[in-house]
């Protein structure tokens, strides 16, 4: 299955005639023209092209969907969150979600951002739950690529990805997570040869480590997992005791950049499926003063998305239907008695009102309801 990278004993190259390196003075960059500008994947996310970077985040947190949503962008050239990026091939090797899985996920992202499944023909999506996916292993603490490191390099080099996302490290590193000489070949022998040799960004997605979790450095065991890599980015909830504010939101934060700055935080939220940009993002230093207003804005953009879906030309629609209409699609809750029913109701209002006030709903009072609004329908 596996065949060892490395050879030789310090025995062997004591009686061997090595050649030495080959190295130029710096003087010759005079006569040579400048490499071309930096590539980048999507600089304001912090991802270059050819590098690997690690994704990192705890389980069940929305990795796999941004993974993809980022995927999808790639493939179609569209700008991700309104950053732009630049497009190609990826290919995707999921290792803990089943090929339906898979296609769930895509069908539902290209759904909710109304893009035609028929236009990714640059995006190849492979499951490899259950099957043996390491990538590696180490004897003697030398790194030995497996016959599934092949295969993979083969994949690549036919389909040219712009970038493959691996998803996860667990699945494919069979090596000691604490090790720093098997977390470094790993990233640069291993995924840094993909890039090297086929000009394509490997995306690693990973688990942090308990105690990087709750530190929020968001960081993986052995030091060489962050300095190894080019970019690491960390998904995360908002800080926040407010566990029904922060249940739907994730900050997405870039822990590390070699080529630009670090620190940037991105604020999503869950809706329809994908994270989309959060439209009011818990202020962290004042969180304990938001909870109202989350589950307002929650209840904003299934509003909108309904009136998107149902009343895109302009027809007049009663609360009352609304209402009925995110019950049936349990946005809110059925309520068994008129004091509860009157708080839903007050609730619905409130939203209608502010989005009304935004200029992305008009009142109707003949007849009475509301329609979506200029701003919201062109």
């Amino acid at each position: 299955m596996a065949r060892t990278e490395f050879a030789g004993a310090p025995d062997d190259l004591a009686d061997a005639a090595p050649e030495p390196f080959v190295v130029e003075p710096a003087s010759l960059m005079a006569d040579r023209d400048p490499p071309p500008p930096r590539d980048w994947i999507c600089p304001d996310l912090a991802l270059p092209a050819a590098r690997v970077i690690t994704f990192l985040g705890n389980g069940g947190f929305g990795k796999t969907t941004i993974a993809e949503q980022l995927a999808i962008s790639v493939a179609t050239s569209r700008p991700l969150w309104g950053m732009p990026v630049a497009g190609g091939p990826v290919l995707g090797i999921w290792c803990e979600d089943e090929q339906d899985e898979v296609d769930r996920k895509i069908r539902t992202i290209a759904h909710a951002e109304s893009i035609d499944l028929g236009l990714l023909d640059n995006l190849f999506m492979l499951s490899r739950d259950g099957e043996n996916n390491a990538l590696c292993t180490f004897q003697d603490d030398l790194i030995v690529l497996t016959d599934v490191y092949r295969a993979l390099d083969a994949t690549v080099a036919r389909i040219k990805p712009r970038v493959t996302i691996i998803d996860t490290a667990a699945d494919v590193f069979a090596g000691d997570f604490m090790s720093t000489p098997h977390v470094r070949q790993f990233i640069k022998v291993a995924l840094g040869g993909l890039c090297k040799r086929h000009h394509t960004a490997v995306l690693l997605l990973a688990h942090p480590s308990a105690t990087a979790m709750s530190s929020g450095d968001g960081g993986g065991f052995s030091v060489a997992w962050n300095n190894s890599v080019r970019a690491r980015l960390f998904l995360r909830r908002p800080k926040s005791d407010d566990v029904e504010a922060i249940a739907d939101r994730r900050v997405l934060e870039i822990k590390k950049s070699n080529y630009g700055p670090t620190g940037a935080a991105i604020p999503l939220i869950y809706d329809n499926g994908r994270f989309t940009l959060d439209p009011d993002p818990i202020a962290e230093d004042q969180s304990k003063a938001r909870k109202a207003a989350k589950t307002d804005t929650r209840l904003s953009m299934a509003v909108m998305r309904y009136f998107s879906e149902h009343a895109a030309s302009g027809q007049v629609v009663a609360l009352g239907a609304v209402l009925q209409a995110l019950q049936s699609a349990a946005v809110v809750g059925s309520a068994d008695d008129d004091k509860a029913r009157e708080k839903v109701r007050k609730q619905l209002q409130r939203t209608l009102k502010g989005l009304a006030e935004e200029g992305l709903l008009r009142l109707s009072t003949v007849p009475r309801g509301y329609r979506i609004g200029v701003e919201a329908s062109t």
